[in-house]
């Protein structure tokens, strides 16, 4: 009933560059596609604490399941250092805190600390085994596969300098300072707007009416809904005449702990000359959600 004014900057858990993203910035050029973000919390199946059980999305096209795993902690043994057992857990938050990553800064000499691109937030991340002792392990990760390669395992935002949105960003170096700049370098790559990893991200944008389905990001266990569809229209003013445009679906926001659904439609429109000559957008829904 009370809609949030766009977001304009990224905004994080915690201190800018050291905590995961909450909500990225809205205002942005067009997206290749939508993000579908889930922000919440895993609840145990029935309300029975476990070591371990599978949370996961199903919206239109795309299926994610991810393991959550009790709180564990590195232990030193006589194989080396591993993850202890697992305890069981009736709830925890799906933070990339507790996904594996991290960030180890314990040598003074930044040739010798270790940074994960894909998540410097997160856990388990180390120079060496040494560091790991006595500390926590991440609480998720994928059913399958080394999660060094598999990476990290959530449903969040992620930061624009993070593995893989940075890579997407194009090079500055001397040859775009002296031919591109202020323009986007040769090699940049829209998919760097894109805030989810790459398995949260249809082939093609979302339209709305599509089915959604979350296991255990409820106490209830089953969340099912459909997505609304709108079409939004837009409407741009010149001096000398209107122009016509229509939006995209480029975000969905899902957070079962608010029952709230937040969707974002973006659109551009080429200015050629007349950017000087723009009196108003007029954005209108030409049909009623259901």
């Amino acid at each position: 009933d009370e809609q949030p004014e766009p977001r304009i900057e990224p905004l994080y858990r915690g201190e800018p560059g050291a905590s995961s993203l909450v909500y990225d910035t809205e205002v942005t050029g067009l997206k290749p596609t939508t993000d579908i973000v889930v922000n919440g919390t895993a609840y145990a199946p029935g309300g029975r604490a476990r070591p371990s059980f599978d949370l996961a999305i199903q919206v239109g096209p795309v299926r994610k399941t991810i393991r959550v795993r009790g709180d564990r902690w590195w232990r030193r043994g006589p194989l080396g250092v591993s993850p202890s057992s697992a305890a069981p857990i009736e709830r925890v938050p799906v933070v990339y805190e507790r996904a594996y990553g991290g960030f180890d800064q314990s040598d003074p000499d930044p040739a010798r600390q270790r940074l994960a691109t894909r998540n410097p937030v997160g856990r388990g991340v180390a120079r060496s085994a040494s560091p790991l002792v006595d500390q926590p392990v991440y609480n998720f990760e994928y059913p399958t596969g080394d999660p060094e390669k598999a990476g990290p395992a959530g449903f969040g935002a992620l930061a624009s300098y993070w593995s893989p949105r940075r890579e997407h960003m194009g090079t500055y170096d001397e040859a775009w300072q002296s031919s591109r700049k202020p323009l986007l370098p040769l090699d940049w790559d829209p998919r760097t707007r894109l805030c989810t990893p790459t398995d949260q991200q249809p082939e093609r944008p979302l339209a709305g009416g599509e089915q959604a389905t979350l296991l255990n990001w409820t106490p209830t266990g089953l969340l099912q809904f459909t997505l609304p569809r709108v079409e939004v229209q837009f409407e741009t003013q010149h001096a000398t005449h209107r122009e016509s445009h229509e939006g995209q679906l480029a975000t969905v926001v899902i957070e079962p702990d608010d029952a709230r659904l937040t969707m974002v439609w973006s659109s551009a429109l080429p200015c050629r000359t007349d950017i000087d000559l723009l009196e108003r957008t007029i954005v209108s829904e030409a049909s009623s959600s259901r």
